[in-house]
């Protein structure tokens, strides 16, 4: 606007002059003047002709000057208008830049977090269904342990009634240190019917077996080998624990086991 206003004074200011310099011409030129001036000097008249046509030339220059000046100045705002609009379009452009850095660091951080809410959800779930699994394995355990413990009072119970005699006693609680050693008892491809193993059992009086030993073998190294790791399996006859320690001191301290498994093959 101050480009504008200024190149406007400056073609009113060449008006105005060309104006006045056409008033002085007319001036001269009147015929009045010109009958006062035919006596004068011509070499004065000329000089005063020329100073006139130098000073002209010079509202001339001046004018020019003044002309190319303002079209400078035009040319600088208009250069300085420029670089503030490429100012401003760079400044939107680093705005709208670092707004859109903004926004996808935002949606990163969306995702990141939903991802981590996802992981954790899954990592509640996984352990609740461990702890479930965890809870139904030890209530099975609990239930064989009971199952186990009920079977054995009841062998127990089923011993006592039949056991009048100490003989009678010894000879219940030998069928169930068979019977289990069978039950831990992994039948080798080679067993056969008929096959027989002597075993040394030595207990003390709570059931658990300190050592055992093959006295007669059966003939047969993986029957009787099989024989022998089925005790070790068993570890502990809880059977035992509470019999009389004379009944237990005569018998089963030291327990000989004459192992039949009744399912051979022929």
């Amino acid at each position: 606007m101050l480009a504008i206003l200024l190149h406007g004074s400056v073609l009113a200011a060449l008006f105005y002059f060309q104006q006045a310099d056409t008033e002085v011409i007319d001036i001269v030129r009147a015929p009045a003047v010109k009958a006062l001036l035919v006596n004068e000097n011509p070499q004065a008249r000329n000089e005063r002709v020329l100073q006139q046509r130098q000073a002209q030339q010079e509202r001339q220059e001046r004018q020019r000057q003044e002309a190319e000046q303002a079209e400078r100045e035009r040319q600088e705002e208009q250069r300085r208008a420029q670089e503030q609009q490429a100012a401003e379009r760079r400044q939107q452009e680093q705005d709208r830049q670092q707004a859109e850095q903004q926004r996808v660091a935002r949606e990163q951080r969306q995702r990141e977090l939903q991802q981590r809410e996802q992981q954790r959800e899954a990592e509640q779930r996984e352990a609740e269904q461990r702890r479930q699994q965890e809870l139904v394995a030890e209530q099975e355990r609990r239930r064989q342990e009971q199952a186990q413990a009920e079977a054995r009072a009841q062998q127990e119970a089923d011993a006592r009634e039949l056991a009048e005699t100490e003989a009678e006693l010894v000879m219940a609680y030998s069928a169930v240190i068979h019977d289990l050693v069978q039950q831990y008892w992994s039948r080798p491809p080679s067993a056969r019917n008929g096959m027989v193993v002597v075993l040394r059992i030595r207990m003390v009086p709570t059931g658990d077996v300190l050592d055992v030993e093959i006295v007669q073998s059966s003939g047969d190294f993986a029957f009787d080998r099989a024989a022998e790791s089925a005790v070790l399996k068993v570890n502990r006859f809880t059977e035992l624990q509470g019999m009389d320690p004379r009944l237990f001191d005569r018998n089963f301290r030291t327990f000989l086991l004459t192992f039949r498994p009744q399912d051979l093959l022929n």
